[in-house]
């Protein structure tokens, strides 16, 4: 599979420009600016961007979960625009999952960097962790069709997909 470079946001500019970014391709209600640098404060791994002509370009929100945010998720409890720190793993804490909290990119090239970005997070570094998403957009919804991803139990808007269960089980 293809590598894809994201970088970590190295300015306010570029956070601004994520949360620029994210409220252009879905709307409000979304986390606000310090929202966004608080939660990637905490694990020093929430956005990554990709860039095109030095410009931030695209934005992928992978969010660590902890066993409480994992379980928030699947009890339709948790809110995307006002994490709790206990939901969100730091570094070297234990994983009990990803959220797919947001990706937006300006053109089709950054969109399809951060998707191969996010396959790669999925099928090569944590094939053994769930990773969950919202369709919060129609174009979002079928990205993670496109990705494998199946909507969770009963939980509203939830998808999932977990290489090590979805794979031996195909």
């Amino acid at each position: 599979m293809a590598a894809v470079k994201l970088f970590h946001p190295e300015t306010d500019e570029e956070y601004a420009r994520v949360h620029e970014l994210a409220t252009y391709e879905l709307g409000k209600g979304l986390a606000s600016l310090d929202e966004i640098k608080r939660i990637d404060a905490l694990t020093h791994a929430a956005i990554w961007v990709v860039r095109r002509k030095a410009q931030v370009s695209g934005f992928l929100a992978p969010l660590a979960l902890t066993l409480a945010g994992r379980d928030a998720l699947i009890n339709d409890t948790f809110d995307a625009a006002n994490i709790r720190q206990e939901w969100v793993a730091r570094m070297g804490e234990p994983l009990a999952g990803f959220y797919c909290w947001c990706y937006a990119g300006k053109d089709q090239v950054s969109r399809g960097a951060l998707v191969l970005g996010l396959r790669n997070l999925i099928d090569r570094y944590f094939p053994d962790l769930p990773f969950f998403g919202r369709d919060s957009t129609e174009a979002g919804a079928r990205i993670m069709q496109h990705l494998g991803f199946y909507p969770f139990g009963a939980t509203p808007h939830l998808f999932w997909r977990c290489c090590s269960v979805m794979d031996v089980a195909a």
